[in-house]
């Protein structure tokens, strides 16, 4: 009979310890403790989602700080660098590449109203880039005669797209600020 009384007694204990979420015939005070731990978690979850859209904030308003500027010095460049032109170009567009991809990425998590002016972008974007390689052949084909005119039209595309793509990024930024 012993041991029925303390399992009986552990019963009524752990019920007591462990309320049914929802049971009315509880204490005041168990019910006061139930709201605060329920004010904890939303105010946690509060929380994280505020810390999420930070990160998301800073990675856009960030966007740029590691894409190379190397074409930058690119207009020293001679014909006979053209190989460290074609190769340092190639490495850029493939930053632009990413970037491009990231901000698709994005654009993706936008809302229903921005999502239709994120894809135009995004295919603007894309256009842009294809056009790239149509310059970067031109410059793979170059000769010394043409070298400084072709050189010159890659330079000024690519400077094109990259500043559509920064203002693609600051565009998102905006509407996701909203």
């Amino acid at each position: 009979m012993a041991v029925t009384a303390v399992v009986t007694g552990c019963k009524k204990s752990d019920t007591t310890e462990n309320p049914v979420p929802g049971d009315t015939n509880l204490p005041p005070a168990t019910n006061a403790a139930d709201m605060s731990t329920n004010s904890s978690v939303t105010q946690q979850a509060s929380e994280m989602a505020s810390n999420a859209w930070a990160k998301t904030k800073e990675a856009t308003t960030n966007a740029w700080e590691d894409v190379k500027d190397s074409l930058s010095s690119a207009w020293g460049y001679s014909y006979d660098q053209k190989d460290a032109f074609v190769a340092d170009a190639t490495n850029d567009l493939a930053s632009l590449d990413q970037k491009i991809q990231e901000f698709s990425d994005k654009a993706a998590t936008a809302s229903d109203s921005a999502k239709a002016d994120a894809q135009a972008k995004v295919q603007e974007l894309r256009a842009k880039r294809a056009e790239l390689d149509q310059k970067l052949d031109a410059v793979r084909n170059s000769t010394e005669a043409n070298w400084n005119d072709v050189k010159t039209g890659f330079q000024a595309s690519y400077q094109d797209a990259k500043d559509s793509v920064k203002q693609a990024w600051q565009w998102l930024k905006d509407k996701m600020s909203q």
